[in-house]
């Protein structure tokens, strides 16, 4: 009542915003079935802290879509002096229905207090729906089996960064250019890149750029 909706649909998911506010983020069907965080987040980051030594790391975007990030500590690789990598799982929950609650595994690197994804083929994912056969969204197993295996593969899984990193760059400006003109990467973000790569070079004492500082100047963004 009060807000106007498309025809044919009865159902909305209204958010209220820090300043008391409320916001449509979501017209749905009857049989949308909204997993809130509140019902989740605190389980999953309990189930995780069970088993686990973590950290926890949270991210918003427009009131509508979050992720939470438990970083498992203990079980960190070293990719260079001063630059650990940590198995990481990711929660992600949406309320305007644009992203499924979903969990994924990846690496959280300390050095610039970021996430990685995995390398292409050898991701981990697994997702829910919103609808009311997702059932028991508190059951965990599932996660708590793909951080046992990403910790298990962690060492095989890091190898395509330590390849990234044995790969000299004499020209890190240029190299930077190359990948901006090979991928769909915003060129907007070019500068943002380069800076982010001489930042890294000067934290870690690098002498030498090679193609790991490359990677995370670009996932930096």
């Amino acid at each position: 009542p009060g807000y106007e909706h498309p025809s044919g649909i009865s159902h909305a998911v209204i958010i209220t915003k820090p300043d008391g506010t409320k916001r449509v983020v979501n017209y749905c069907s009857e049989i949308y079935h909204l997993v809130p965080n509140e019902h989740v987040v605190g389980p999953f980051i309990d189930a995780m802290s069970k088993y686990y030594k973590v950290d926890v790391n949270y991210g918003m975007t427009d009131f509508s879509k979050f992720r939470v990030d438990i970083i498992i500590k203990g079980n960190g690789i070293l990719v260079g002096k001063g630059d650990d990598i940590f198995p990481r799982i990711r929660m992600i929950n949406s309320y305007d229905g644009s992203i499924q609650y979903n969990f994924s595994a990846g690496f959280y690197r300390l050095v610039c207090k970021n996430g990685m994804t995995l390398p292409v083929g050898k991701e981990r994912v697994f997702k829910g729906m919103h609808t009311p056969k997702l059932g028991n969204e508190t059951n965990f197993e599932a996660v708590l089996a793909m951080a046992s295996e990403m910790i298990a593969s962690a060492q095989d899984l890091s190898e395509d960064f330590f390849e990234l990193k044995s790969q000299r760059v004499r020209n890190p400006i240029l190299r930077i250019e190359e990948v901006l003109e090979e991928t769909p990467f915003p060129k907007t973000l070019e500068e943002a890149v380069k800076e982010r790569f001489g930042k890294e070079m000067t934290m870690l004492g690098e002498t030498t750029a090679n193609d790991w500082l490359v990677y995370n100047a670009f996932n930096y963004q």
